[in-house]
């Protein structure tokens, strides 16, 4: 058979998206909400998936979620497009706005999706690294590009992954202010931040944002996502959105979930602590230097990432290796658990660091220092 042939040239020179399988009794790697859904809220949502139809398909313009999400976020509902997962909601924007030759406006490191969509698409993707030095934005690059004719699309994930700094909503302004085309805020991370780019969508037709109910609402497994744009763009966008996108129960988790809010707040509060302290205790580890976070991760250096990525596995604790990502040589991502695997993540972690003291190993703040 020839492949070549058959599937686009785009799609054979890509690797995908993958994540490899590790054994663990701590899990770090995904960014997922420690706590869960809670037991009790998962009673309301089996009771209400007891008394619904399995036979039939859910609701075709999904339009009593759609109503609920408007009202949580305070927008009309031409404005609000539900979909399974924020993941698939890009892949429908993508689909709607751009075509072969068009440019989409990226910045490094950042969730590489957005980069393997475009180019499966037949885009051609411009990649304006964020400073090294805090992972900021490189307004030069991005403004120059965005002035080519056949700019279409700037992707912006705010806070990012997996750096976990958001970009200044001022900054953010000027760029749209500037460009004909449209900036997309990817806000995944958005409860555990200090800023909200909603209020941006009164002031520019073209900014969209995506959210997901994966990280803070614990429905990672559920699979809900939303997006927030435009009325003409999400009438748009709805073409692409698949028929049914959200199954019947991800539909009765998430009105659940709107309706025991505090519930899901009280968590977030004890994560945002939970970060805090995590900060501050690891920044005084001589050998790890962690990057300052507005998500439920961290990013951090040392010196030899794949050496303490596979220690952590020797005490069952699985994290992320960014390594291999632009700019990101020798750090590792975790995300924040329990207080209790957290303890356990620091006590390998301050394990780790005394070692590589004893061997006189280079520190990467000093490292960086020097730059």
């Amino acid at each position: 058979m020839n492949w070549e042939y058959i599937i686009k040239k785009e799609v054979l020179q890509e690797q995908g998206y993958h994540l490899k399988k590790y054994p663990h009794t701590i899990k770090l790697d995904q960014n997922e909400n420690p706590y869960g859904f809670p037991d009790e809220l998962k009673e309301q949502v089996l009771s209400r998936m007891k008394r619904l139809d399995w036979a039939r398909y859910p609701d075709f313009q999904m339009e009593r979620l759609t109503e609920l999400m408007a009202h949580f976020v305070g927008l009309p509902t031409n404005q609000v497009v539900v979909g399974s997962g924020s993941n698939a909601l890009i892949q429908s924007l993508f689909w709607v706005v751009l075509s072969p030759g068009d440019r989409l406006i990226l910045t490094e490191p950042t969730f590489t999706l957005y980069r393997l969509f475009g180019q499966m698409l037949g885009t051609e993707p411009r990649i304006c690294p964020l400073h090294e030095k805090d992972f900021s934005l490189a307004l030069d690059c991005l403004e120059a590009e965005l002035q080519h004719p056949r700019a279409k699309l700037l992707v912006l994930c705010s806070p990012n992954n997996p750096t976990g700094n958001a970009f200044p909503l001022q900054q953010i302004r000027d760029l749209a202010a500037g460009f004909k085309g449209l900036v997309v805020i990817d806000e995944a991370y958005v409860e555990f931040s200090r800023q909200d780019a909603k209020i941006l969508l009164q002031e520019f037709e073209n900014i969209a944002i995506l959210r997901t109910f994966s990280k803070a609402m614990a429905m990672a497994g559920l699979r809900f996502g939303y997006f927030m744009a435009h009325p003409e763009l999400c009438a748009q966008v709805q073409k692409a959105r698949l028929p049914y996108s959200v199954n019947i129960m991800a539909e009765a988790a998430v009105e659940v979930c709107l309706s025991n809010r505090p519930a899901f707040e009280k968590r977030v509060g004890e994560i945002i602590a939970q970060r805090e302290h995590i900060y501050h205790t690891v920044r005084n580890l001589p050998f790890v230097q962690i990057f300052p976070s507005e998500a439920n991760f961290f990013l951090m250096r040392v010196p030899d990432s794949e050496a303490l990525f596979h220690f952590f596995l020797e005490q069952g604790i699985l994290v992320r290796d960014v390594s291999k990502y632009p700019m990101l040589q020798n750090c590792l991502r975790f995300c924040i658990g329990k207080p209790d695997e957290m303890q356990h993540f620091l006590t390998a972690l301050k394990l780790w660091d005394e070692k590589h003291e004893k061997t006189g190993g280079n520190s990467p703040k000093n490292e960086r220092n020097r730059h």
